[in-house]
């Protein structure tokens, strides 16, 4: 599904953060939003997301306006996994995935079929979770946790989806297979992705194209190897940097701070 963004303001009662942006997301692709800190890289994603009001402008999917679509329905098509997640729920890790299931259910209906068991169990094997399925939440850690609501997500069966900082809480190894796994699922299943990725290198090697974001406006939205120029990197952190030639292609370099 395409996913477009025409002259979007969003932000909070009395403060407007992202301000008049222009963004269109092809169907099956994985943009990626770096900024600096208070760019307004989660407050974007919420606004998407209808958790912040929309205060200008419209979001449309495949060329249709979301404002016709109510709560229940928009949770078909957009999944979202903010940046602070609750692990203090009393429920189990298969409980909580399988509440991904709910936008798909009747209020009357009270019990999951055949099918839905079938995705559940799908989503706990792609996140490596089906040994804590019977785990209270509040006895993992922070990267398992952090798997289990992406598992909830994947569970929701959206065919977009909006990720904040995903990788937050999960060691090196860990990061590269969730970011490996959702690489494997936007192209096997033609998943549109918008997410917020914290390490901008991370961000280059698996989006297909970055959004950089500055004071709530769009900066710059290219390939990742001319969206992050030395002289964007440069208005966006307020950074130096050098290009560093790796096996994963150019890597970014920060050489020094110009706030010092």
């Amino acid at each position: 599904m395409d996913l477009s963004l025409k002259n979007f303001s969003t932000g909070y009662e009395g403060n407007t953060i992202i301000q008049n942006l222009d963004l269109k997301i092809k169907s099956g692709e994985w943009v990626g939003i770096i900024g600096s800190n208070g760019s307004g890289k989660s407050t974007l994603l919420k606004g998407i997301a209808k958790i912040i009001p929309t205060q200008n402008g419209e979001i449309l999917i495949n060329k249709s306006s979301m404002k016709s679509i109510n709560t229940k329905n928009l949770a078909k098509i957009i999944s979202y996994l903010p940046q602070k997640i609750n692990s203090n729920l009393p429920i189990t890790v298969k409980e909580l995935v399988s509440l991904g299931r709910s936008p798909h259910k009747y209020f009357w209906e009270f019990d999951w079929n055949k099918e839905d068991f079938s995705i559940i169990e799908k989503a706990l094997e792609l996140c490596d979770l089906k040994k804590y399925s019977d785990y209270e939440l509040t006895s993992l850690s922070g990267g398992q946790c952090q798997r289990a609501y992406l598992a909830l997500t994947i569970a929701q069966k959206t065919k977009i989806i909006l990720l904040d900082e995903p990788t937050t809480f999960l060691d090196i190894n860990f990061q590269l297979q969730m970011l490996d796994l959702i690489k494997t699922l936007n192209k096997k299943n033609n998943l549109t992705i918008l997410s917020v990725i914290h390490d901008i290198n991370l961000a280059a090697r698996y989006c297909d194209r970055l959004a950089v974001l500055k004071e709530g406006k769009l900066l710059a939205i290219d390939k990742p190897i001319n969206a992050l120029s030395k002289k964007i990197i440069k208005d966006a952190f307020s950074v130096e940097s050098e290009y560093i030639n790796t096996s994963v292609g150019k890597q970014i370099c920060a050489i020094k701070s110009l706030n010092n």
